[in-house]
């Protein structure tokens, strides 16, 4: 199969979206805004069937990601991630994506509000990759 975000061959992950006959490689996937949900079933989604968040909650003009400190911009987009249980605190994908790695499964918690069942249920959904140790 060809990876409908490289065009190269080989293309193992496909969308499990009923209908959807995308396919693609593992590396590709960020690139092409595709998530992958790494618990069980793990399912993968192309970006034109990925979930999104359902956290109702309004970006401001001044909110910084509290991880790397650096503005966060436009909300519902592939790269941005809200805490549903605050609901203030806005990461960039791939900070929070790196806090994951280095925390781990019993660490990983939100890093303004320190809920933790909530936003590690909703990160992993959102195909952020939350190791065991």
């Amino acid at each position: 199969q060809a990876c409908f975000i490289c065009g190269q061959g080989g293309a193992t992950i496909t969308c499990c979206q009923t209908g959807c006959d995308r396919s693609f490689h593992l590396p590709c996937a960020a690139e092409g805004e595709c998530i992958t949900q790494f618990f069980p079933l793990y399912r993968s989604f192309c970006q034109e069937h990925r979930p999104e968040q359902r956290v109702e909650a309004a970006l401001e003009d001044t909110t910084t990601c509290p991880i790397c400190i650096e503005p966060v911009e436009g909300s519902n987009r592939y790269g941005t991630l809200v805490c549903p249980a605050c609901k203030h605190a806005w990461f960039h994908r791939d900070c929070v994506q790196g806090q994951a790695l280095r925390a781990g499964l019993f660490c990983f918690h939100c890093p303004l509000c320190r809920e933790k069942e909530l936003f590690l249920r909703e990160m992993l959904f959102m195909g952020i990759r939350v190791p065991i140790r």
